[in-house]
């Protein structure tokens, strides 16, 4: 019995020492907060009643809420079960200022600065902000630049920050030495680098600033021209950029190792895709056996093998070209393995940066959906579907892995521009008076992708006004509608007579394939003459009243590679009109046009631009002169719009017969604040016949004009301003030119 009352007591003994424990957290007490929540500051702890305390345990808790940056200080002490946090918070900032600064401003300062008023202060952000700004002065050639933080202490623990910097001179390069260089000399090797050294009229630029990541960015060049021109092993042995005594100069001097020149030795592509022709790959290869090496060409083909997949149906395929040297013959042997990857799936497409356009209207252009299949073709067509809409300046796709090895999110970046334009554009001829057009467009109305557009044109004879409004996706299906009216007067002071037209139309637009698509439109109008008491017999022919009714069609044809700056592929579309359905007349009207692009070097891209058309009356009645075709102006540039061809006087009447054909290389100033595009252009083509006998003393033959000049581009701040500048080549004297056009638009 005794045995069993010391049993019992011993486990009751034990039983309180079990809960009694020392080492638990019963509580948790938080003290010295000002601005933020008791509960944050346990959130930020991670620490939860009945945890363990030890030593670790603190110096957790320490670290986490240091790592918080909110804390200038934090006591933590565990006393009777109670777990006691005494936190001091950093100060919210006030003021950020700077002082000394003369050669970088304020603003530009402020950009690379991450604690700013009203946020709250840390040393270690601090410390960063320092470094980010010296990098800005040591990008500028200020390498020696000094930044000392001071802080001004203000009540309710507020602080100002102070920046005071002292500024150094700018660090040239005065001399660049190579080392070790025998195939191509140093003068090559300096033109390749972005760093120059510094002459006599180098101030004008910042080429000659000392800067070392521009240096590496340098190196970097100059390796890849190595190993583009067949020496592989290229590297360099060593950098230095040397102090100049007594100046705030340096020299660089650049040590390398050419290595030896190899050759393209055996090419083999070896593929487990059963679509893809093996043999036709290596031809289409843009290097063969006994080529110089050259590494570009490597990546070249690469992107080249997996385009041509991608349009065979291989979304997900792996391209491994094996590199072979052999070191005797001083060959590179290539095996180009071609294998399909694992498939990949979208699992969010978000879009940012549209503070105007709905996500509707972005999204309708995005050729992939949540849970589709990822497509790099598709993501790239998408993105320049989106940059052809010109309602952002700038569209970025960035593509981020998930948690899940076969799925991405999707990020589509915008930056929103301007896309309301008022317009003001002038012509000049010599032989003409000038001619004034204004106009107000809205591509983009309301953010919805609607187009709105009221144009005129007008001078001491001529009169026109244009209306158009366009919803591209009626019903939110890809089907696109257009309503529109005009109106054109003219009452040329050299003939006797004048002229009015007054229409309205619709068309609709929809896709038949990814490349093909169909437009149905209907036009109504009446082409009004009036000829005046002292008309000729001519002109007196010409008066009365057409009302022409008139459907069609056009069949588009596209297989660029991007709609928005083309470099390759074809666009063809064919049109025809068929007037007759009411109104009194009847004819019929054909056209074709065709463009294709090539491009010819990194920055040239050459295109050739056709267009032909005819019309032709039935039902025993001739084309009236109103469907006739005419040219000038932005077809066939240097000739004033519809004032060449047959004529009569000072009247144009056009032609049944025309044709246009242009020669056309872009290049792009690849500049960074500016989107500058120049066209060199020929342009050459022809307007004739008259089928009715009425016009039989008009001299309607067909002769060919033409036209050399250039056409300048500049997507300004201020709006789109356009220059043509042409030369006439070959012209009637009837023809009255138009050397110089400009125009020039405000956008808002």
């Amino acid at each position: 019995m005794i045995k069993k009352i010391v049993v019992l007591f011993i486990l009751f003994i034990s039983c309180i020492s079990v809960y009694a424990d020392d080492s638990k957290i019963l509580a948790l007490e938080v003290n010295g907060t000002q601005r933020i929540d008791i509960e944050t500051v346990i959130s930020y702890s991670k620490v939860e009643i009945g945890d363990s305390y030890n030593e670790d345990l603190g110096n957790k808790v320490l670290k986490d809420l240091f790592n918080t940056n909110l804390f200038s200080n934090i006591e933590i002490t565990f006393e009777e079960n109670t777990l006691f946090i005494v936190v001091k918070e950093n100060p919210t900032i006030n003021l950020v200022k700077f002082k000394g600064n003369s050669k970088i401003n304020d603003e530009d300062l402020m950009i690379e600065i991450s604690l700013k008023e009203r946020s709250v202060y840390s040393r270690n952000k601090v410390k960063r902000d320092i470094e980010r700004m010296l990098t800005l002065y040591q990008r500028a050639g200020r390498l020696s630049t000094e930044i000392v933080p001071v802080v001004e202490l203000l009540d309710n623990n507020r602080i100002n920050v102070i920046y005071e910097i002292e500024e150094s001179d700018v660090a040239e390069v005065s001399k660049i030495i190579f080392l070790g260089n025998k195939v191509y000399n140093s003068s090559k090797l300096k033109s390749l680098m972005k760093t120059k050294e510094k002459k006599l009229l180098r101030f004008l630029t910042s080429a000659d600033r000392y800067d070392p990541d521009k240096l590496e960015y340098d190196k970097q060049l100059i390796t890849e021209f190595y190993n583009n021109n067949g020496y592989p092993d290229f590297k360099f042995t060593s950098s230095i950029a040397q102090l100049s005594l007594n100046e705030n100069d340096f020299e660089i001097i650049l040590n390398v190792e050419e290595g030896n020149k190899f050759l393209f030795g055996e090419i083999i592509v070896t593929s487990q895709l059963k679509k893809l022709n093996v043999a036709a790959i290596e031809n289409a290869l843009p290097f063969a056996s006994g080529d110089i090496f050259d590494s570009s060409k490597i990546k070249e083909s690469v992107q080249d093998i997996k385009s041509l997949a991608e349009l065979k149906g291989y979304s997900f395929i792996e391209i491994d070209p094996v590199l072979d040297r052999d070191q005797l013959e001083n060959l590179i042997n290539i095996n180009i393995m071609l294998n399909e990857g694992p498939r990949v799936y979208v699992s969010n497409i978000d879009i940012e940066g549209n503070t105007r356009t709905i996500d509707k209207v972005i999204r309708r252009e995005f050729s992939i959906s949540e849970g589709d299949a990822y497509n790099k073709f598709a993501i790239n067509y998408s993105k320049d579907s989106i940059r052809a809409l010109n309602y952002f300046s700038d569209v970025k796709i960035k593509e981020t892995r998930t948690e899940y090895d076969d799925k991405l999110d999707i990020l589509i970046e915008v930056e929103e521009k301007n896309t309301g334009e008022a317009s003001l554009g002038a012509g000049y001829s010599s032989s003409t008076s000038t001619t004034l057009n204004l106009g107000l467009k809205e591509t983009n109305f309301l953010g919805k992708g609607q187009k709105v557009n009221a144009t005129t044109s007008f001078s001491n004879t001529r009169n026109t006004y244009d209306i158009s409004l366009t919803e591209p996706y009626f019903n939110n299906k890809q089907l696109s509608l257009t309503a529109l009216i005009y109106s054109d007067f003219t009452d040329p002071a050299s003939v006797n007579y004048e002229t009015e037209d007054l229409g309205l139309g619709f068309n609709s637009r929809f896709p038949l394939s990814t490349d093909r698509s169909i437009e149905l439109r209907y036009s109504l109008f009446t082409s009004k003459v009036k000829a005046d008491s002292n008309a000729t017999a001519y002109e007196q022919l010409l008066a009365g009243t057409d009302t022409n009714s008139m459907i069609g069609y056009s069949l588009f044809f596209d297989r660029r590679d991007s709609r928005y700056k083309p470099s390759k592929g074809f666009n063809l579309a064919l049109t025809q009109d068929l007037a007759g359905l009411g109104g009194t007349t009847y004819y019929m009207k054909n056209k074709i046009e065709y463009n294709t692009y090539r491009r010819l070097t990194e920055e040239l891209i050459g295109s050739f631009k056709f267009q032909a058309g005819n019309s032709v009356g039935y039902n025993s009645k001739y084309a009236p002169l109103s469907s006739n075709f005419k040219l000038g102006g932005k077809k066939l540039r240097g000739f004033k719009p519809g004032k060449m061809g047959p004529r009569t006087g000072n009247s144009y009447t056009g032609g049944q017969y025309y044709y246009l054909t242009s020669l056309e290389t872009n290049i792009d100033f690849k500049l960074d604040a500016f989107d500058i595009t120049s066209t060199l252009f020929i342009d050459a083509g022809s307007v004739w016949g008259l089928e009715n006998p009425a016009y039989s003393a008009i001299d309607d033959d067909h002769k060919i004009r033409s036209s050399i000049g250039v056409n300048f581009n500049w997507d300004s701040a201020i709006g789109p301003i356009n220059i043509i500048y042409a030369e006439i080549l070959e012209n009637e004297t009837t023809d009255t030119t138009d050397n110089l056009y400009f125009d020039i638009g405000y956008n808002f």
